[in-house]
């Protein structure tokens, strides 16, 4: 699920890198396309992270550091991933009201660039805990 999880996020980093050169383009087709996939990708995210939570070896609850740490730093991305997420439907909805030129799109660049600054952040846990904690995860 972990590795699932991390081509989901790099896979929606190409398709909000698409909807952003779609936009420079003029092609608002595409804008809306590739903003539509990235939400549905970062929706993708939340169900499998709360997949492996409900089937998670371990509880947060007298499980020790390891399991606290796990659903602290977890947890605190997928909130992160909620409010990018968020971020990017409000954006969505102004492509389709067509309220983005090629000079005029900050919101959207503010967006594309939380995304991606989540996806960054996810490969550094995704090496801390999946990589280097699994004996941990295995222990459990």
């Amino acid at each position: 699920m972990p590795l699932f999880n991390t081509m989901v996020l790099l896979l929606s980093g190409t398709t909000i890198t698409w909807a952003h050169h779609a936009l420079i383009e003029g092609d608002r087709r595409g804008l809306i396309q590739g903003l539509g996939v990235t939400v549905l990708l970062g929706l993708a995210f939340l169900c499998g992270q709360t997949y492996e939570y409900t089937h998670s070896p371990f509880n947060f609850y007298h499980g020790g550091i390891f399991p606290s740490v796990f659903f602290i730093a977890t947890g605190f991305h997928g909130f992160h991933v909620i409010v990018g997420t968020t971020f990017l439907i409000v954006n969505f909805f102004r492509a389709l009201r067509n309220q983005f030129t090629q000079k005029r799109h900050f919101g959207f660049e503010a967006a594309a660039w939380y995304w991606h600054f989540v996806d960054v952040v996810w490969l550094f846990l995704f090496v801390c805990i999946y990589y280097f904690g699994r004996s941990a995860i295995t222990a459990a």
